[in-house]
């Protein structure tokens, strides 16, 4: 792998500055040129459907996201989410020069009052890599927002779709490309269900806690790459790392 590859892989040219994405820190095995699984592929669709939601355009929706939309447009009639710029404040890329990162928040909008970040993922579960994750961009957002109005909130949107065994409860999901089945008793002659929509709120509380865990994750990367990191004039953290020498 050459310098130039590792930087396209890991992160983004701003401002004169090369800063990695929160996404690469997290996730070591991340990398853009591996190619979408598809599940990957599935979870691409469902952000661009659900996004061009919330901008108010009238696009198609594919047969494979149907369900799991209609669930979406349900939740979404209880809980209205305003956007104050929908170019903006969708895929939102933020970053935080002092301490070295950026990346890409899926929406920014308000709800009951409180204006917050807002992550998209059509995983089975909320693992602790997305808390950590949404610290990040909650941080790097309210460090640039500039005369806009600081986010106070993070919260998780998780859309999922499975088919639920009316025996051993066990579910069953074919957006993996194949179908996988998960929990319940593997030795049930299952009989499944419609597929069913399924949507998660969840307001992520804890938020020092959570960022000061990614920059500890940060560190860990730094130290993991420091030998390509050296090489990078424009990585900031390289300068403030010799002056503290």
């Amino acid at each position: 792998m050459t310098l130039g590859v590792f930087k396209e892989k890991y992160g983004y040219e701003i401002e004169g500055m090369w800063l990695p994405r929160v996404t690469a820190i997290l996730s070591p095995s991340f990398s853009r040129w591996s190619g979408l699984s598809e599940a990957a592929a599935w979870g691409t669709m469902m952000h661009e459907a659900v996004q061009g939601i919330l901008r108010g355009e009238q696009e198609r929706i594919s047969a494979k996201l149907t369900i799991s939309i209609e669930e979406f447009r349900r939740w979404h009639e209880e809980h209205p989410l305003r956007l104050f710029d929908p170019v903006k404040d969708i895929e939102r890329r933020v970053y935080d020069i002092k301490n070295g990162y950026a990346g890409t928040i899926d929406v920014i909008a308000e709800l009951d009052g409180k204006v917050g970040v807002i992550d998209i993922k059509t995983t089975t579960s909320i693992p602790r890599e997305h808390l950590l994750q949404t610290a990040a961009y909650l941080n790097a957002y309210n460090t640039n927002c500039g005369e806009g109005k600081a986010c106070e909130a993070r919260w998780i949107l998780r859309i999922d779709q499975y088919q639920e065994c009316r025996g051993c409860l066990a579910k069953r999901r074919e957006k993996y490309g194949r179908a996988r089945t998960s929990g319940g008793n593997p030795l049930c002659n299952h009989q499944w269900s419609r597929v069913r929509g399924e949507v998660e709120w969840k307001e992520l509380k804890n938020h020092e806690k959570d960022l000061a865990a990614f920059f500890a994750a940060r560190d860990r990367w730094e130290q993991k790459h420091e030998e390509w990191l050296s090489k990078i004039p424009n990585y900031p953290r390289n300068n403030m790392q010799s002056t503290l020498i």
